[in-house]
């Protein structure tokens, strides 16, 4: 189109808007009716050569002998549109219409570095996660409490050299806790707001920015129903790909609006959720959840993984060769306290008793830790404690958090355990420390057997150790 003839379309435009009285505005807006008009014959002049053109080409490829690629085709086709005097401004609502349905949209692919240490391969759920994350797939993981699925959100973030962002879900979760609002500081940005257009995301611990950010909504059975549908905005459009207008050519990304009416355009983010249950079921063990509407679920189709204990890594990195600054040269083997925490855990599982308390993976670490200080506090004599907790403490204090009736059912199912177990404290907390790192081949031809009929139920439950 022609620069003076735009120019001149906006100078009246503007006196019509400026008029001084309605017959001068009748008057300039008879021109402007006229300029348009003219313009639009050039417009069409402009479509009919081009078609002209393109059918001459279509006639000539298919009579000449010469053979022409759909690369030379394309190159003389738009050789010749950009001879067209056109743009967006000229197109019917119709044919707008048409072009907006008919968008090109670009699927991008998180380009995903991972760092990790030379000569240590990752475990399973690490690629899985990873793969969703270079796929920008929404993840959801569920499984018993203390599974370690809040624990794998960190370790992901940190391979991906992304900032991790945690809304914890509950009834009370509010919508200016996810895209923003205002509070009586000023406006505060959400946390969905925030990941998604990689708002202050700050620099990592090792002195670097952060390359994007790891959207983690703890406990999402746990949010409203009612709230959880403005999560469900940006959840829709995460595998929104940049969007690409032929009329002029333009890149848009996925947006969602903040609490402050401004869109934020999507940059790297990952989302992951996790919860005890499945989104659209309610649980008997979990009277905090709500069940959510099947389209919330919907939202990590594909990406839902059941996540367990992993006992193998729990006995081979946590409970065995374990050592200590404190006792440099000294190694500790517990497996007697797997052993009997894995069964104390399975127990509780089979009597339907974990929305009262579970052995995690915490747990286990809190006993082995416990165990070691008192060793260490055993060879600081004299400045040391003098009473210090013992590991059968942390056993009787974990019972203390169910009810009489539901205690004396694990106890008296279990009463062989819990002897052996006490009594092997006893033995262990005496032995000198060339000995610590020792078990018997029945305590580790036990823990063996646990270890194999947890990874039997993993393939039964289709379930993913962490």
């Amino acid at each position: 189109m022609d620069n003076n003839v735009q120019q001149r379309i906006k100078d009246l435009e503007e006196l019509v808007l400026n008029a001084p009285d309605d017959n001068v505005r009748r008057v300039v807006q008879e021109s402007l009716d006229k300029l348009k008009e003219r313009q639009k014959i050039n417009v069409d002049k402009d479509f009919s050569g081009v078609i002209t053109a393109i059918n001459s080409l279509i006639e000539k490829t298919y009579n000449s002998s010469t053979v022409m690629s759909n690369q030379q085709i394309d190159e003389v086709i738009a050789e010749r549109l950009k001879k067209l005097k056109i743009n967006q401004a000229n197109l019917s609502s119709e044919l707008k219409e048409l072009i907006g349905q008919t968008k090109t949209t670009i699927i991008q692919i998180n380009e995903i570095k991972v760092s990790s240490s030379s000569g240590n391969k990752g475990r399973r759920l690490e690629d899985v996660l990873l793969s969703d994350a270079e796929a920008q797939n929404n993840v959801y993981l569920f499984g018993e409490a203390g599974t370690g699925k809040t624990f794998i959100a960190g370790i992901i973030a940190d391979k991906l050299n992304y900032k991790l962002i945690t809304l914890n879900c509950n009834q009370f979760t509010s919508p200016l806790d996810i895209i923003g609002g205002q509070t009586i500081d000023g406006y505060k940005e959400g946390r969905l707001t925030q990941a998604w257009g990689n708002l202050d995301l700050g620099i990592n611990p090792c002195g670097d920015p952060y390359e994007g950010a790891l959207l983690l909504l703890d406990e999402l059975p746990k949010i409203d129903p009612n709230t959880a549908g403005i999560l469900n905005d940006g959840l829709a459009k995460i595998k929104d790909g940049v969007k690409e207008i032929c009329i002029p050519k333009k890149q848009v990304p996925a947006t969602i609006m903040n609490g402050n009416g401004e869109l934020i355009a999507k940059k790297k983010i990952f989302i992951m959720a996790t919860g005890n249950s499945l989104l659209n079921e309610a649980n008997k063990d979990y009277e905090a959840n709500f069940k959510q509407d099947l389209s919330l679920q919907d939202r990590f189709a594909g990406s839902c993984y059941k996540i367990t204990y992993n006992y193998k890594f729990e006995y081979e990195k946590m409970m065995t060769n374990v050592s200590t600054k404190s006792l440099p040269n000294v190694k500790f083997d517990l497996t007697f306290a797997f052993n009997f925490l894995s069964q104390l855990r399975m127990k509780i599982v089979e009597l339907e008793l974990t929305g009262v308390a579970f052995v995690s993976t915490r747990l286990m670490i809190v006993a082995r830790d416990t165990f070691v200080a008192y060793i260490v506090n055993r060879e600081l004599a004299p400045n040391n404690i003098a009473e210090p907790k013992k590991i059968s403490e942390v056993v009787m204090s974990f019972m203390s958090l169910f009810k009489t009736d539901q205690r004396d059912n694990i106890t008296n199912q279990l009463t062989a355990e819990f002897k052996e177990f006490y009594d092997l404290c006893a033995v262990k907390e005496a032995l000198p420390l060339d000995q610590l790192n020792e078990s018997t081949k029945e305590q580790k031809d036990l823990a063996k057997i646990i270890i194999e009929n947890a990874e039997a139920n993993y393939a039964r439950d289709n379930a993913i150790p962490l």
